[in-house]
């Protein structure tokens, strides 16, 4: 007798089209809320390590010159920067020694006359000095001069005194110990009054740019 329900044949693949339909449920029911709502892209990215930021580091703040701060720049004299060049004229003047500048004052305070009177002493040695044009011709063995140079170098000293013979004056040197050493003094002159040497010394400045001072002769 032949009925219309399954054969015992038909079991084994109506059971395997069971257990595979549940599958596919199952399958459906985890896979399908990914498609729809990207839950499953969300845990994609979520299970990622993330990638750390480059750190960014706070630039220093220069604090920028303030319009004060130019207008003072701009409005800078100019003549602070500048250096005052050397006199090279005055080369005399700088290398006389600090004790010959003491012994201006010493000699401007001393009152002279035409009657300076001074032990006779024989003439110096060397040659007779020269003579300015005009200047008085007789030997003066006792007056003043003008001290224009005061040298430790015998050759510097000399060297100025020819300097002063080329131009026309009576200059001559004399050497004089101070602290146990030889010093070379280069003097203009002799005159009989104190009032010519003076005059004498402001030509040299005015007409020589030579500084110097009155000094006793001999």
């Amino acid at each position: 007798m032949h009925g219309r329900g399954v054969t015992v044949s038909d079991e084994p693949v109506v059971r395997y089209r069971l257990v595979g339909a549940v599958i596919l449920i199952a399958l459906a029911v985890i896979f399908l809320p990914w498609v729809f709502d990207g839950a499953g892209y969300q845990y994609m990215t979520d299970a990622e390590d993330p990638v750390p930021e480059a750190p960014q580091f706070a630039e220093p703040d220069v604090p920028l010159p303030s319009e004060r701060d130019m207008r003072m720049r701009d409005e800078a004299p100019e003549d602070e920067m500048e250096t005052p060049g050397m006199d090279t004229s005055r080369v005399a003047e700088a290398r006389r020694l600090p004790s010959d500048r003491d012994a201006e004052d010493d000699e401007d305070d001393m009152a002279g006359d035409d009657s300076v009177a001074s032990p006779e002493t024989e003439a110096a040695q060397g040659p007779e000095p020269l003579r300015r044009e005009g200047e008085p011709t007789q030997e003066v063995t006792s007056g003043w001069a003008v001290q224009v140079g005061s040298y430790r170098d015998g050759d510097n000293a000399r060297e100025q005194e020819q300097a002063l013979r080329d131009a026309g004056l009576a200059a001559f040197v004399e050497d004089v110990t101070v602290d146990g050493e030889t010093v070379y003094r280069v003097k203009v002159g002799p005159r009989a009054d104190r009032e010519a040497a003076i005059r004498l010394r402001e030509d040299l400045e005015e007409e020589r740019d030579l500084s110097g001072i009155v000094v006793t002769f001999p």
